[in-house]
Order: C-alpha cells, then sequence, then structure tokens
C-alpha cells in the first residue's frame, strides 16, 4: 500500500512545509481528509465518550470533526514503524496503544474496530473499553 501524501496544516489552516515545527493538523489531500495532528484526549477514555469530544471539536475554523471510519484511520498506519506505526514526523505524542474508529463491528453493536498504535495492528473491542482517538474532517478531494 502506498503511504499517503501528508501536509503539516497550521492553526489557520494554511499549509506548512514538512520541517515546520509547529503545527495542529495533518491533510492527506488524495483522500480529502484532514486529521488531528495530536491525539483528542489526553487519558485513556471510552470510544462513546470520544465519538462525542471529536463531534465537540473546534480546530481550525471548523467544528465539522468526526472519529475516522477504521479504513480512514488505516491510511495512517506507516508499516515501515512500530511503537509507534505511525509517522511521527507528522503525528505528534502517540501512545503505543490502540485509537478507536467510529466503526462498528458487524457482529456487535457494543463493539467497534480500532487500530493500535504499537505495532499497527487492527483489531476490536468493546466500546466501553478505553483507549485514544484522533479526529478528522472529511473535506473532499
Amino acid at each position: 500500500m502506498k503511504k499517503p501524501t501528508m501536509i503539516k496544516l497550521a492553526a489557520d489552516g494554511q499549509e506548512l512545509p514538512a520541517d515546520a515545527t509547529e503545527w495542529v493538523a495533518v491533510k492527506l489531500p488524495e483522500h480529502g481528509l484532514i486529521f488531528t495532528a495530536t491525539q483528542i484526549n489526553e487519558e485513556e477514555t471510552d470510544q462513546e465518550s470520544l465519538q462525542a469530544q471529536a463531534v465537540a471539536l473546534d480546530l481550525l475554523g471548523a467544528t465539522d470533526w468526526d472519529l475516522p471510519t477504521i479504513d480512514e484511520l488505516q491510511l495512517l498506519v506507516d508499516r515501515e514503524r512500530y511503537n509507534p506505526a505511525i509517522d511521527t514526523a507528522f503525528f505528534r505524542d502517540i501512545q503505543n496503544d490502540w485509537y478507536w474508529s467510529k466503526t462498528p463491528a458487524a457482529w456487535s453493536s457494543a463493539s467497534a474496530w480500532f487500530v493500535s498504535f504499537g505495532l499497527g495492528g487492527v483489531g476490536d473491542g468493546r466500546r466501553g473499553n478505553d483507549g485514544f482517538a484522533l479526529a478528522v474532517r472529511r473535506v473532499g478531494q
């Protein structure tokens, strides 16, 4: 799988060079997505609480944030890295732990999919279990 192009964004939404040291979000232009550059929660939190935090987020002058789907979240897995398995030149302070998606597990509405950025694996867990989250905006291509 080809790594997506990533562009750092300043708090005002301006695109920044890859070596910028201050940025709040990361744009994946081929996919029409913008992710928060850091997790939205400081402490491990259950999936439903993280969904509410993502929807309430006001960043880049936008309030249309959400939890990513499992397909969107898997775009961030860097298969050439581990602990964490994400490009740390673009995403900061990522835990070697699971990050919730909003995609429910087909076999149980009480479960949802997640990506573990320790090794880059995908799994499922009960929505009441604690984890972390990145928020996403869907801005078109």
